[in-house]
């Protein structure tokens, strides 16, 4: 199994929405060499599903219809993120709305805003993982971190 069907099994496993791209930033790298725009914009809808999946793992209610900074700033104050975590988030969220609206992205743009959302794909598959039975815990837990 490849490991982004491996993760969007898991995902919906816990009850959680898929990811688009598996949590995989390689493919939105993909989308960003022929269209930087649409790789952004697509990023985007991930941040909001990413973003939902938070909530009902952290069990903080949100209106379905919560999206872009009102959900990140929903979760911060529920404390399902950290305050970095959120400058990141809102940082990406800001300049893939300025993509998906239409504003012109290079690829090099792309790229920055694409590794700063593996930042936080990263922190995100790290918390998934403690609802895996698959033996792993955080780094902090086994002394490393």
């Amino acid at each position: 199994m490849t490991g982004h069907v491996r993760r969007n099994t898991q995902l919906m496993q816990l009850g959680l929405r898929p990811s688009s791209s598996g949590l995989d930033m390689q493919y939105y790298r993909n989308l960003a060499d022929h269209d930087p725009n649409i790789a952004l914009a697509g990023l985007r809808i991930e941040i909001d599903v990413l973003a939902k999946n938070l909530a009902k793992g952290f069990n903080v209610e949100v209106d379905e219809r919560a999206a872009g900074a009102r959900l990140l700033r929903l979760l911060y104050e529920e404390g399902a993120m950290t305050s970095d975590q959120m400058q990141l988030a809102m940082k990406v969220l800001n300049v893939c709305d300025a993509a998906a609206h239409g504003t012109p992205i290079s690829r090099a743009e792309a790229e920055d805003v694409i590794s700063s959302a593996e930042v936080l794909a990263d922190q995100y598959l790290a918390w998934l993982s403690w609802g895996y039975d698959d033996g792993w815990t955080p780094k902090s837990e086994k002394g490393v971190g």
